[in-house]
């Protein structure tokens, strides 16, 4: 039987600074690689009342590369000077299914729409509000509750987008926490109930239970019976350096999450949707920063990988690795090292003394470190109740330990044979080790200074910084 799953790319801009430049956008490229479709309009820019010449224009440049075109927007986008918005007036409902229609007239080459919802950014269009439907509290939205707005987002665009208007849609279940309808595989059964079985409806979640994080179960609800499903990777990693540091996920992809004791047990080889759509991969971006890494190799790494486990879930992750190390002309003798690189994420970003104390999924760690920002109020808090329950010189231990791992892996990629990326995996590689060192003093001068509050432990990471720069890192205000 023939792979008819998708392949969707989308390069993830931050909102707070420009469009990424990357090929990744080069649509000639993506056919080349593999992907079948690709998404042009985001939630930054959206669709809803945006459809330009110049988005018609790339929309048939991708038309023409051979790709199913996909546009994007947030629930609610409305015009702001529209009174509608709260999910208790009718008319943010049918203002928006009118938008849709004219989305679809305007550009009727696209393959399909994706919407979400739970999280809303600000538009780059000027004369467009987002409205977050699950957060309004007036008085028309006192009896609707988040089960039935949810709800009425599955009807609706199941009823504007595939019935009436007779193309796909996908709807990304994202909302934030572990409360949320993507981590709550119940609440998530419950909502799409209301799916009324039309195929070209589907739905697409992470593959981790929360965000991007390590310490995350496989996402249960992959597996939950309703809508064709898309499973979700993203392969520079926002939380873990943003393809600054190599950071190979094919094991975790595969077989799951090692350190959640899934490994064997979950991953897309061992669960997967019963009616599986494809793949939603982010090559590059997420996150709230700017990009820093000099190339794209350790995100490449990753999507090579997320394309090859969706055309064949079984495939063995270490022939794949293999397979890409010899497409980009590198020494064979590096794939023991990058096999590691993901056991040097899991010491250099995260902090098992917490993992004991707090077990969060949710923000593991307390996301001491994000992007590329130290937030000063995390660490004061893990500071300060390490201390208090006797634990400080377990975490000082740790922190050694992930410095003398860093000095292990840089010396093997010294070791390897020179090629055209040596220069970039050798700078990841010190990178690696500075970024261990500098925190491992770091967390043993605010082990010394507690307690701490959280403007003491910014003021000791800004000059921690001040002395011995990290570059691109910066704290968080």
């Amino acid at each position: 039987m023939p792979d008819n799953r998708m392949r969707i790319a989308y390069v993830h801009d931050s909102p707070l600074h420009e469009s990424l430049a990357t090929d990744y956008r080069d649509t000639t490229r993506l056919a080349s690689l593999g992907f079948t479709d690709v998404v042009i309009s985001d939630q930054m820019s959206g669709c809803l009342f945006g459809i330009t010449p110049e988005l018609v224009q790339r929309i048939d440049s991708a038309t023409d590369s051979g790709l199913g075109v996909w546009l994007m927007d947030d629930l609610f986008t409305l015009p702001a000077d529209s009174e509608a918005g709260c999910p208790g007036l009718d008319d943010s409902w049918e203002i928006t299914a009118n938008a849709i229609r004219e989305v679809i007239e305007a550009a009727p080459q696209i393959r399909g729409l994706v919407f979400r919802y739970g999280e809303t950014f600000e538009s780059s269009i000027t004369g467009l509000k987002r409205v977050d439907i699950l957060r309004c509290e007036c008085i028309h939205c006192s009896s609707m509750d988040g089960i039935s707005r949810r709800r009425k987002v599955v009807e609706l665009l199941e009823s504007v987008v595939c019935r009436e208007m007779g193309k796909r849609c996908i709807l990304r279940l994202w909302d934030l926490s572990e409360e949320g309808v993507h981590a709550n595989r119940f609440l998530q059964s419950n909502v799409l109930k209301k799916w009324g079985g039309d195929p070209r409806f589907f739905v697409s979640v992470k593959h981790t239970l929360t965000d991007y994080w390590r310490h995350q179960p496989w996402n249960p609800s992959i597996a939950e019976e309703g809508p064709a499903r898309l499973i979700e990777f993203q392969c520079e990693r926002e939380y873990e350096f943003i393809g600054m540091v190599p950071n190979w996920m094919g094991p975790e992809w595969s077989q799951g999450p090692v350190e959640c004791g899934e490994r064997g047990w979950t991953g897309i080889a061992n669960v997967r949707p019963k009616d599986w759509a494809g793949s939603w991969i982010i090559p590059i971006g997420g996150g709230w920063s700017s990009r820093h890494a000099s190339s794209e190799l350790w995100a490449d790494m990753n999507l090579h990988t997320a394309l090859a486990l969706t055309t064949d879930p079984n495939r063995d992750a270490g022939e794949i690795l293999s397979e890409w190390i010899m497409e980009n002309g590198l020494p064979m003798e590096s794939k023991s090292l990058f096999e590691k690189s993901s056991e040097l994420i899991l010491r250099l970003r995260y902090l098992d003394v917490w993992r004991v104390i707090a077990n969060q999924r949710w923000m593991p760690s307390e996301n001491w470190f994000r992007d590329d920002n130290f937030v000063p109020g995390a660490c004061a808090k893990i500071a300060n109740t390490v201390v208090e329950q006797g634990m400080a010189d377990l975490l000082r231990s740790e922190r050694a330990l992930a410095s003398a791992m860093a000095r292990s892996h840089l010396l093997e990629a010294e070791q390897l044979p020179n090629c055209e990326h040596t220069e970039f995996i050798l700078s990841s590689y010190r990178w690696a080790l500075q970024f261990a060192e500098w925190t491992e003093e770091t967390w043993n001068q605010f082990l010394d200074a507690t307690p701490l509050t959280r403007t003491e432990s910014k003021e000791l990471l800004l000059r921690r910084l001040e002395e011995n720069p990290l570059a691109p890192l910066s704290v968080m205000d």
